[in-house]
């Protein structure tokens, strides 16, 4: 185009015809953003490489294969800033209407009015880009030259769903109310209105609460990258983790240990310390790795990256340029043996869910109830009948055999692993075993339970061929007060009317079972007689997998209110001896073998009814003879 040709366009015409510069989101905000005095304690030119780690969360929205991108990460690291950028950059190269999500109403008019409105007039890239009306700049709605900037609060069902959206920018989704007025859930409602967009984009942002928190939820479903940074003195790439941070023992005040900047990082390779002013210059040199992949000692990434459109980050308060390893310690000295303000530490600084633990064994005590002279497979004196526990997996099954004495002493018999069902029947059915004692008849198995969370049918047919020896079992969190419900599977197809004998599947409360072994374990005293016994060499595969889970308290921060809840330690640990042993405690609380007495104790057995029938009279009294030949 000719000089003498351009000069007939008006320069805001001429501005239109522009093509987008080719920068992404961290470039564009090096050379364009201004951070506003009003609300920033560095104000002025945006320099990502002061927050290094947030170049490649910004990035991220520069890849036409990533649709959603989840920020899980704590307070005073910047992550809110990120995702301004992204708008910045929206606005300037890539107009698309937008939707600007906060937890309530007041919260989007606030961010409106002192944080976006600031920054499209600070940069010269973004003021441009505001019309001459008036009217098109309110609190709740952004008319710009080329696009559409909505604000709403997560309450406003209406502000939700009346229009189309290219982006949609969530932040603080963990503070949204689960339902959106009267309608369904509030971030289902906002993604819907991007439905009809083939080049959408989807950005969350959030500190965490607990595991059934949005954030969480939406980064488990990601590639769940993570923030490696290489140790100044061996080189070695690692996640900053609050278990690194030392402090000297006899330290316990937070105002000496900030103050005088005691704390230090401790390299989780070579033990070096890691200081405040060493982590400033390692940050820029870190690199985003996806869960499964690793890095070398040269920075290079091994594994296969996953190919997701859903793109994760993870970042907490260690990596912050503006807190010390001392300021995190002392407010960790702050927290500790107040619920609420550890909560606050958990999720704020650390970036992680909040699990409150009441209960976890771990395995070198569990070993420590392992009888020296007591092989697997032999019965111990006192026991007076066996149960069994049997976890159904997809490939393979996990066994366990138990034998109880009186006042629910018991003994591990046998734990092990199986591949087919010949076996499991085997050593559940067709198996005496030997008691240490001479003169008693081997035992047998009395009643096991089969978990019928796999080969479900499979599992039915055998309880229907060993009715008085096995049981169907379906595990549940809570039954409500009960140990375990019972529901008929066998049915008349044309009535639906019970079928005499048929098969019954066993509901059992779990957590009633788990917390019963627990206690059991919890109070075996170790040279007393009593209580709950492994055999000699108990597997290690076992006393990890029993040791597989935790009792957390769960809190919600909207209601208030809280349970308790049996969890995984990690997604990753099986934990299906626990499950086996839960299973035979099960069978044994059907056989009631609570109440065994000794052999010398007369034999009294006795019904919760029991008592409600004393002072009584009852239907038809004692007398001697009352059956004349």
């Amino acid at each position: 185009m000719t000089k003498q040709t351009l000069e007939l366009w008006y320069p805001a015409e001429r501005k239109a015809w522009e093509l987008p510069q080719d920068l992404t989101v961290s470039q564009w905000a090096d050379k364009h953003r201004k951070l506003d005095p009003m609300t920033s304690s560095e104000p002025g030119q945006w320099r990502t490489v002061r927050t290094a780690y947030l170049r490649g969360i910004m990035d991220a929205f520069n890849d036409p294969l990533v649709e959603d991108i989840t920020i899980m990460a704590s307070t005073q690291v910047g992550k809110t800033e990120s995702t301004y950028n992204i708008l910045g950059y929206i606005i300037d190269q890539d107009p698309g209407p937008t939707l600007l999500v906060m937890p309530r109403i007041d919260d989007a008019k606030s961010v409106s009015s002192t944080r976006i409105k600031p920054m499209l007039q600070l940069s010269d890239a973004l003021c441009h880009h505001f019309t001459t009306r008036e009217d098109d700049v309110t609190k709740m709605e952004f008319k710009l030259d080329r696009m559409i900037l909505y604000y709403t609060g997560a309450n406003s069902p209406a502000g939700l769903a009346q229009r189309p959206i290219k982006y949609l920018l969530l932040d603080e989704t963990d503070k949204y109310p689960h339902f959106s007025g009267k309608e369904a859930d509030p971030i289902k409602l906002a993604t819907e209105r991007t439905r009809t967009f083939w080049d959408r984009k989807i950005i969350k942002c959030s500190t965490p609460t607990t595991k059934e928190g949005y954030i969480y939820r939406e980064y488990e479903k990601s590639d769940k990258s993570k923030y490696y940074v290489p140790c100044p003195h061996c080189g070695k790439f690692q996640i900053l983790v609050w278990g690194q941070v030392k402090f000297p023992d006899e330290e316990r005040d937070p105002e000496r240990i900030k103050e005088l900047k005691l704390a230090w990082y401790e390299c989780i390779s070579c033990k070096t310390k890691i200081t405040d002013s060493e982590k400033q210059r390692i940050m820029p040199l870190g690199k985003w790795i996806p869960e499964g992949c690793s890095i070398d000692e040269k920075g290079n990434i091994k594994g296969d990256r996953p190919l997701t459109s859903h793109r994760g980050f993870w970042i907490n308060a260690l990596y912050s340029p503006w807190l010390t390893f001392s300021d995190i310690a002392a407010e960790f000295l702050r927290s500790q043996g107040y619920t609420e303000l550890l909560m606050n530490f958990v999720n704020s600084w650390l970036a992680e869910p909040w699990e409150e633990n009441l209960a976890q064994t771990k395995p070198e005590e569990l070993k420590k109830l392992a009888i020296p002279n007591n092989p697997s497979g032999i019965v111990p004196i006192g026991v007076k009948v066996l149960t069994g526990g049997v976890d159904v997996q997809k490939d393979y099954f996990v066994l366990t055999i138990r034998g109880w004495g009186i006042r629910q002493e018991s003994w591990q018999i046998l734990s092990t692993r199986v591949e087919d069902w010949d076996s499991v029947l085997e050593i559940m059915f067709n198996t005496f075993y030997e008691s240490e004692q001479r003169g008693v008849e081997p035992f047998g198995v009395r009643l096991a339970c089969f978990d019928t969370g796999y080969k479900t049918d499979e599992v039915y047919e055998i309880c229907r061929n060993y009715p008085d020896s096995a049981r169907a079992i379906k595990g549940n969190d809570h039954l409500g007060g009960v140990p375990f419900k019972i529901s008929t599977i066998d049915k008349y197809p044309s009535t639906g009317q019970v079928i005499p004998g048929g098969l019954k599947l066993w509901h059992i409360d779990t957590t009633y079972f788990k917390d019963k072994v627990t206690r059991l374990v919890r109070n075996t005293k170790l040279d007393s007689p009593g209580g709950w016994h492994l055999h000699a060499d108990p597997p290690d595969e076992y006393l990890k997998q029993f040791c597989g889970e935790h009792k957390v308290i769960l809190r919600d921060r909207k209601s208030g209110k809280s349970r308790e809840e049996w969890r995984p330690i990690s997604k990753h640990t099986a934990t299906h001896f626990f499950d086996t042993e839960c299973y035979a405690t099960a069978a044994a609380e059907m056989l009631r073998v609570f109440m065994l007495q000794a052999d010398n104790e007369p034999k009294v057995y006795r019904r919760k009814d029991d008592d409600n029938l004393s002072g009584k009279t009852k239907w038809m009294p004692k007398r001697s003879n009352w059956i004349k030949h």
